[in-house]
């Protein structure tokens, strides 16, 4: 299941980077929040923990820190950073901002889609190989 969770993150990823390189900021910004969560979700899984049906899971990524190898420990507050960073920005990539009357298409810059790419990538570099660590004879 985790192993399947990662390539689906790997998939997502490229169509984000792929909206990124268009221009198409709020895309890439919505579909990196999904690549990141399934990432997260990945790892947690592959140490055995039934993941919370939320999108935003660092919580539960810290409340295990235990059961993830030291080096992985070094990483959480920054994956906890971007996944709370794209949590906030999921709705409104899709949606838009009812209230100010925007679409998803004018709240977002090609920085903010760059940095949404690059938590997603990160995530799925770390979490690639913990699995690898862990699953490797």
């Amino acid at each position: 299941m985790a192993e399947n969770y990662l390539s689906d993150s790997a998939s997502i990823l490229f169509e984000a980077k792929a909206a990124r390189d268009k221009g198409i900021h709020h895309r890439a910004i919505r579909l990196s929040q999904e690549s990141l969560e399934l990432a997260l979700k990945g790892i947690l899984r592959a140490v055995g923990v039934e993941y919370p049906k939320e999108h935003e899971v660092s919580e539960a990524i810290d409340e295990n820190l235990g059961k993830l190898p030291e080096w992985f420990r070094s990483h959480v507050a920054y994956l906890e950073e971007a996944s709370a960073w794209l949590s906030e920005r999921r709705g409104p990539s899709m949606y838009g901002d009812e209230i100010a009357g925007k679409p998803a298409s004018e709240l977002f810059t090609a920085e903010d889609s760059r940095k949404a790419v690059e938590y997603a990538d990160r995530a799925l570099e770390l979490a690639g190989r913990l699995l690898r660590e862990m699953f490797s004879s």
